[in-house]
């Protein structure tokens, strides 16, 4: 790859781990971090120049990286101690040049990379990415197939949605808009995919017209016969993109540099477009959960709860002998959830993590890193589901064997810190027009007081029947979006002992109004959780509880048990009886 750099004439690379949709998750074939460095997190960037190289991730993946990439080849770094930007200035040589793909690089990127090249009064450049030249044995684009999702799972017909949008990039002062992100597009043409892992999408774009007309551009191949779009959509090749550019000469093109990259910005300037640089409207209609989204995702929080109940209670009777591994519980979870016939598969690779393999945040578990399941440690299981109704996530974190003694003291410390961040943004009554920054503190208050924190964010937004990571709402220290009534978000504060041991309780929770209290000015919000699973009641240390946060757990695990009995034979009946008993 560093011949390629030459033959590109740049002397530093900036590659950021994502595809020309901005995805998250990634086909075999867009993998390039993980094909060059070995890391397989989802969040990564690597920058190259002729004598050294870096990965960078943030701190879901900070032990990740020792493990999986070389530091021999690879400076491992955090991504907010050690940004990329001050990296390259001060390794691309004095009037060096910087090259990026411009078709994985966000406008903002390319902006803070510019800075960097005139501050070693060098260039930037867009160059064609150097490992496309190299990966000989790059896997095929997939060709997952296209489906309907039914009106009745989805709330909103989408001619009516295209509509909707339609008005609003005309408020912004377009003709149309190109969209690039496949959730954005599986929400407005109500279909879905098999493109992506987990994420059930697929890869294409849009050109979406003021009047609500849209062109899809997509592999015809993915389109089943029996499809039947609406008339208000054209299919065309992604081939014929570019060339589609050509006939919005003189027109205005809703573009937002958030979500899309800019070597499509460059296409249609080209072309001769007027790019309209602007929030995708899609994004908030998406985030904000229509009624039957809401009804559907409740609907689906209780069939999945039911399957955790049943997974549960297995671990319960399992010998933590070393008999049963990492592995083999993630199986019979997944085994759990296909019991309903509307399951379609997980929302994302399941975290089974013993041990010191729960301090990995997004842990993977694999066979060379499958640890059996002993007595007197933590297990942390991360894991949800994607069904037609909603998209499911949900974490616990237990204590395998009744074991005492000091080190179990220290669980239950740590583990009531981080349910006590829990129940106080859970209970949390808020102003509308509060950010997720405002409400993060919530959930970190009690850990920082004893000195304590966790290096993620607290909450992230989740798709209907779509990513399990969902934008543009998100509960963490830098997010600046104000929650509103509809969106759905996680609860899932943490705390990690890097070698040792893990902490994580999630919840889904519900945006909606809160009622107004006496003599009140402001219109309230409060949280609604939606996700019915019991929380281990033995890794709570009940003297450092207080009545609200007591009641606040009998309170939930009484709902847990009202709305679960009626789904459980009667041997999980009993066991969730148990778990949802009263705190003594």
């Amino acid at each position: 790859m560093r011949a390629e750099l030459v033959r590109l004439g740049i002397d530093g690379l900036y590659l950021q781990r994502t595809d020309p949709h901005g995805s998250e998750y990634l086909p075999a074939s867009e993998q390039r971090v993980a094909w060059l460095t070995g890391f397989t997190g989802s969040a990564g960037i690597v920058t190259v120049t002729a004598d050294k190289a870096a990965v960078f991730s943030d701190g879901r993946y900070t032990v990740q990286l020792d493990a999986e990439v070389d530091g021999a080849l690879y400076e491992r770094r955090h991504i907010g101690k050690d940004p990329p930007a001050e990296w390259l200035a001060s390794n691309v040589p004095e009037g060096g040049t910087l090259g990026i793909d411009l078709m994985l690089t966000r406008k903002s990127e390319r902006d803070r990379l510019g800075e960097v090249a005139a501050r070693i009064g060098g260039k930037l450049i867009g160059v064609d990415d150097p490992i496309d030249a190299v990966w000989h044995d790059r896997p095929p684009p997939p060709l997952g197939q296209v489906f309907r999702l039914d009106e009745r799972f989805a709330g909103e017909s989408g001619p009516d949605k295209r509509v909707r949008i339609g008005k609003e990039i005309a408020k912004a002062g377009a003709g149309s808009m190109l969209v690039t992100a496949a959730d954005h597009i599986a929400w407005l043409l109500n279909v879905r995919g098999d493109d992506i892992p987990f994420n059930p999408v697929c890869l294409s774009f849009v050109l979406l017209s003021s009047d609500g007309r849209c062109r899809w551009f997509v592999d015809p191949r993915k389109l089943p016969a029996d499809l039947n779009l609406e008339a208000d959509v054209e299919v065309a090749t992604c081939e014929a993109l570019e060339p589609a550019f050509l006939e919005l000469k003189g027109r205005k093109v809703l573009v937002d540099p958030a979500t899309t990259h800019l070597g499509f910005s460059d296409m249609l300037e080209r072309s001769g477009a007027v790019v309209v640089e602007a929030a995708d409207p899609i994004l908030l209609a998406k985030a904000r959960k229509n009624p039957i989204e809401i009804s559907g995702a409740i609907a689906a929080q209780r069939r999945d709860g039911a399957a955790m109940v049943r997974f549960l209670a297995w671990l319960a009777s399992i010998p933590l002998d070393g008999t049963v591994s990492e592995m083999d519980a993630s199986a019979r979870l997944s085994m759990e959830r296909s019991k309903d016939p509307l399951f379609r598969g997980p929302s994302f690779e399941t975290i089974s993590a013993h041990g010191p393999n729960a301090a990995l945040p997004h842990y993977r578990t694999m066979e060379k890193s499958n640890r059996p399941l002993t007595g007197g440690a933590i297990y942390l299981v991360d894991s949800g589901g994607q069904y037609p109704d909603g998209t499911t996530d949900v974490t616990r974190t237990l204590l395998l064997g009744g074991t005492v003694g000091e080190t179990v003291a220290e669980f239950r410390r740590c583990n009531t810190l981080v349910l006590k961040g829990h129940v106080a943004l859970a209970t949390a009554v808020f102003p509308k027009g509060t950010t997720g920054a405002q409400l993060d503190t919530f959930a970190r208050m009690h850990l920082w007081r004893a000195g304590l924190d966790f290096d993620h964010g607290t909450g992230h937004g989740i798709g209907a029947y779509l990513c399990v990571h969902e934008g543009p709402q998100r509960i963490a220290k830098t997010s600046t979006v104000a929650l509103e009534p509809g969106m759905i978000v996680s609860n899932e504060p943490g705390y990690y002992r890097a070698a040792h041991f893990g902490i994580r309780i999630e919840n889904l929770v519900l945006v909606t109004a809160a009622a107004a209290p006496s003599g009140g000015e402001r219109d309230l919000l409060r949280l609604e959780t939606l996700t019915l699973v019991p929380i281990d009641r033995s890794l709570m240390d009940l003297g450092m509880l207080t009545t609200g946060e007591r009641r606040w757990v009998d309170t939930y695990h009484q709902r847990v048990l009202a709305e679960l009995s009626p789904l459980l034979d009667e041997d999980h009946r009993h066991w969730l009886e148990a778990a949802c008993a009263p705190l003594k």
